[in-house]
């Protein structure tokens, strides 16, 4: 039977405390403790915290940022938020470096959308605290919270409706600034029955979840919203230790019995590369059934070797199946149906068009290759419509494109969210049922969605069209960078005097012994694939290309980077006789620091 609310699911563990006890979350804390809480435990513990968060203020629809590691602490306040009628709110917690810049994600989330209250760890809340002074945000620590917990404060249970408030993600895409998505818990349940129903996912039948992803990334968070309303075993780690460590996810899902998880292309790229025949020795797969694939483009070659790299420990090709969706939409869009042929030995999901590139880039056409193509390109299949949602691909404002012609997609549906927080300086907005832009372009063939790139990052060359990965891939080959360990951004830059776009590469790499060789090499590769080279190929420190929060590359933001650095070279120059100016031009390093 279908809850009407996250509400009734986290107390379900309550009335019904001989399953809520068996069941249990488990969380690797950063301090690499183990520990583990029933979903009974959970609840009961949920509702002294939310008396906690009456007593510090917090009223119905109240906006509470939770800037906290994976935790059972977290676990408490996130349940505790959403049973009191508060709106939860996961961010990153700022790196070292900026920690105390008013360019974090923290700061400007409080600036934009003004909080009730922020809750931070007890050994960051002071350093919060004064970062936040100037915007007037609240800050609470773990003790603030403890101790309101036991000053008597009556426990508080607000039993919405399917479409009040339920949490808040918030986005900044690949493109803009952050916004504030507000998600009901109608369109959390349906998306999460969308994601379960397409897997057949049953906790009664031995289904049990891993998930290293960020709770502040929409694919970690609704992870453990899945499970909170199946109350099905989880095991949450920290995103450090995969970083540190890739091969330790693996172990872990082995000993755990993990039957689902989820991860972004970069993140079995990264175990491809790390793999160890030594170091996976008795490492069992074969309870791995369904790894969702998405959050950034999803590539067949990484695919099909991290399912031949994985095939000796039991892992079952047909679990890989790449999938499309946002935080507009709380996670799923489009998914494969994992309850139809699904085949362990074979790479059911993963599925290939080959397109013709020309009639890409001079038609908006996918067309399958055939004799007369010269240059062809691959894109997967996302799935269909979970449940509840609907995929429309538009070639103009009011009209629906043909079966295999590209145009942006939109959706609209059951999981699409209630709105977005107002912001000073916001200019979207969404009504609940209608039509949402997502920005995104792709085309349908047989209902099955094929995503290529978003609109506002396509380059214009000469009046056609190229979408940065079919750049990137073609730099991604050569030898020295084809391991997948460094980001490569593929941006256009305007030229007034010649009325078009130039290419512009940014590769982070920093062996500057080879990268002049490099270079010429890339050029000639660009040459032969397009008929043209980039106007500049500039190789950057590694991890310095700006990201969101869910690991996109934001080409936007380079491109501003780039033309920032160009403009202050360009006037260092100006500063300089002809002379000088020349032999500036020989000696400018080919590293740029960002």
């Amino acid at each position: 039977m279908k809850l009407e609310s996250m509400v009734d699911a986290i107390l379900s563990a309550v009335e019904h405390p001989q399953q809520g006890a068996e069941r249990q979350i488990t969380v690797i804390e950063e301090s690499g403790e183990e520990k583990s809480i029933s979903y009974a435990t959970l609840a009961q513990q949920a509702l002294a915290t939310s008396s906690a968060l009456v007593g510090l203020g917090v009223r119905s629809n109240d906006l509470v940022i939770l800037a906290l590691p994976a935790s059972i602490d977290h676990l408490l306040l996130l349940t505790a938020c959403v049973l009191a009628g508060a709106l939860p709110c996961t961010v990153p917690l700022p790196g070292r470096l900026m920690a105390d810049s008013p360019r974090n994600q923290i700061y400007i989330a409080c600036q934009l959308f003004s909080p009730r209250l922020l809750i931070a760890a007890d050994s960051n809340a002071a350093s919060l605290q004064k970062l936040l002074a100037a915007t007037g945000t609240r800050v609470a620590s773990i003790a603030d919270l403890n101790a309101a917990a036991t000053a008597g404060y009556p426990l508080r249970v607000e039993r919405r409706g399917a479409d009040g408030g339920h949490h808040v993600q918030l986005t900044s895409g690949s493109t803009g600034r952050p916004k504030a998505v507000i998600l009901s818990h109608r369109n959390v349940i349906d998306n999460v029955l969308g994601i379960g129903g397409s897997v057949g996912y049953d906790a009664e039948h031995g289904d049990a979840s891993a998930s290293w992803l960020p709770l502040y990334h929409d694919m970690g968070l609704v992870t453990l919203l899945s499970n909170l309303y199946y109350q099905s075993p989880l095991l949450l780690m920290q995103p450090s230790s995969f970083i540190r460590n890739p091969l330790g996810w693996l172990k872990r899902m082995s000993q755990f019995g993990t039957t689902t998880t989820a991860a972004p292309t970069f993140g079995l790229q990264y175990c491809i590369r790390r793999y160890r025949e030594a170091s996976m020795k008795d490492v069992d797969l074969s309870k791995l059934r369904n790894i969702f694939i998405g959050a950034e483009r999803v590539d067949e070659t990484c695919l099909r070797d991290f399912a031949q790299k994985f095939a000796p420990h039991g892992l079952s090709r047909s679990a890989l199946q790449p999938c499309y969706g946002m935080a507009e939409s709380t996670l799923a869009v489009t998914m494969h149906d994992a309850t139809a042929a699904y085949d362990a030995a074979a790479l059911t999901y993963v599925m290939p068009d080959r397109i013709d590139s020309g009639a890409l880039i001079e038609h908006s056409l996918a067309r399958p290759v055939d004799g007369a193509t010269r240059l062809a390109e691959t894109v997967l299949s996302m799935g269909k419509p979970i449940p509840g949602m609907q995929v429309a691909i538009r070639s103009g404002p009011d009209s629906n494109a043909r079966e295999r012609e590209v145009g942006e997609i939109y959706i609209r549906g059951s999981s699409i969210m209630s709105g977005y927080l107002p912001s000073e300086g916001q200019v979207e907005h969404y009504q609940s049922g209608d039509w949402f832009a997502t920005g995104d372009l792709g085309y349908t063939v047989d209902e099955h969605l094929y995503v290529l790139g978003r609109k506002k990052e396509i380059i214009i060359i000469r009046g056609s069209n190229y979408f940065p990965h079919e750049v990137e891939d073609v730099i991604a080959a050569h030898p020295l960078l084809e391991n997948g360990g460094n980001a490569i951004a593929a941006i256009g830059v305007y030229d007034e005097t010649q009325g078009t776009e130039n290419l512009v590469v940014m590769i982070e790499h920093e062996k500057t012994e080879a990268q002049a060789a490099l270079r010429a090499e890339l050029q000639a590769s660009l040459r032969d694939k397009f008929g043209f080279g980039a106007h500049a190929i500039e190789f950057v420190a590694a991890g310095s290309l700006p990201r969101t929060t869910s690991g996109k590359l934001q080409r936007l933001k380079c491109r501003d980077i780039y033309i920032e650095k160009t403009l202050q070279d360009d006037s260092k120059d100006d500063g300089q006789d002809t002379d000088d100016a020349c032999a500036d031009s020989e000696a400018k390093p080919t590293t740029v620091a960002i």
